[in-house]
């Protein structure tokens, strides 16, 4: 049984989502508290006097992931379709996908490196799952 101490259960939790593209429930994993309590949520630590968490990973339990889309080349930032990330770059970086050297492809296989390659290709598709590639890669 794998176990980790941690005075700071919301720390453990956003690291859990943004490293490992996964929350405790699907990792199979449970907050134990000195106190007694059990959860897969971080809300306990507010309300108990105690909060010092043991972090119990049942060992039998798959890991599983939550589906993200690609991060944004120059920040944190998950724009959730294609043109949320064209807009993102040009809006918040002042640059573009081919300026940072990627494409988008999107999971009909179509692939776009430039806003108005994504215009006309997203009349065609309704489909909004697409994966970050960069200008090099097949």
């Amino acid at each position: 049984e794998f176990q980790y101490r941690s005075r700071s259960a919301i720390s453990w939790w956003k690291h859990l989502k943004e490293k490992h593209s996964t929350t405790p429930s699907l990792a199979g994993c449970l907050l134990r508290c000195d106190c007694g309590h059990e959860s897969y949520s971080h809300m306990h630590g507010q309300e108990c006097q105690t909060a010092n968490f043991t972090i119990i990973r049942n060992e039998d339990a798959p890991i599983r992931r939550i589906e993200m889309t690609p991060q944004c080349v120059l920040c944190k930032i998950h724009p959730k379709t294609p043109g949320g990330y064209i807009m993102h770059l040009r809006r918040h970086h002042k640059t573009t996908l081919k300026g940072n050297g990627v494409y988008l492809k999107c999971s009909c296989g179509a692939r776009y490196n430039h806003e108005k390659d994504y215009l006309k290709h997203d009349k065609k598709c309704t489909g909004t799952d697409y994966t970050l590639h960069k200008l090099d890669e097949n």
